[in-house]
């Protein structure tokens, strides 16, 4: 009767698996995100806290997200062609900015040597706003679960490129605040006689 049952069961898992499978080679490999915010700050401000990775720890969301990340700059650490890699409990990865202008930054990412993203940031100044916007495109690449880790990465990069525009909006937001601060401070400061 145990082994009836067992043969019942085994047969059962075996199935579920071979549909899951099918199910995963059905699903699409590639994912895309797109995030937009507001920021009350200058242009100038908000690009170069994006395109300078030694400013990154100031707001990028992984260290909450990962507190098993550690980050390595590479040389140049701004601007086109600045490169950062990472290690954690999860993998690791690289990312490189390969274009800068004055509206625009775009980078490439890759994880773990198998999962290749592609990334926009726009900064578009209307009146004394920036608006930010944040476009990433990935495609996963591993044999017979791509489809699912596409729809994982896609989850999780979307909260977390939500969390990531917050935080740059608070710190871009408070260093031009600083700024104006420190202009206004100077301005009134008597001069010396």
């Amino acid at each position: 009767m145990h082994i009836k049952f067992f043969k019942t069961l085994i047969k059962t898992l075996s199935l579920l698996i071979l549909v899951a499978i099918l199910i995963g080679l059905t699903l699409p490999q590639n994912y895309s995100v797109n995030k937009s915010i507001q920021i009350n700050a200058k242009v100038e401000t908000v690009k170069l806290l994006v395109s300078d990775f030694s400013l990154w720890h100031t707001w990028s969301p992984w260290g909450k997200v990962d507190p098993s990340i550690r980050f390595a700059l590479g040389e140049p650490i701004r601007g086109i062609g600045a490169h950062q890699s990472w290690q954690s409990d999860w993998g690791y990865g690289e990312m490189t900015i390969t274009s800068l202008s004055k509206n625009r930054m775009t980078f490439n990412a890759l994880l773990k040597n198998e999962h290749i993203i592609e990334g926009e940031i726009t900064f578009n100044e209307v009146e004394d706003r920036v608006n930010v916007t944040c476009k990433i495109n990935g495609q996963t690449n591993a044999p017979l679960i791509s489809g699912y880790l596409s729809i994982l990465s896609e989850y999780v990069l979307s909260n977390t490129v939500s969390l990531g525009l917050n935080n740059l909006q608070t710190v871009a937001q408070l260093r031009d605040q600083k700024t104006q601060l420190d202009t206004n401070d100077s301005k009134i400061s008597p001069s010396e006689n």
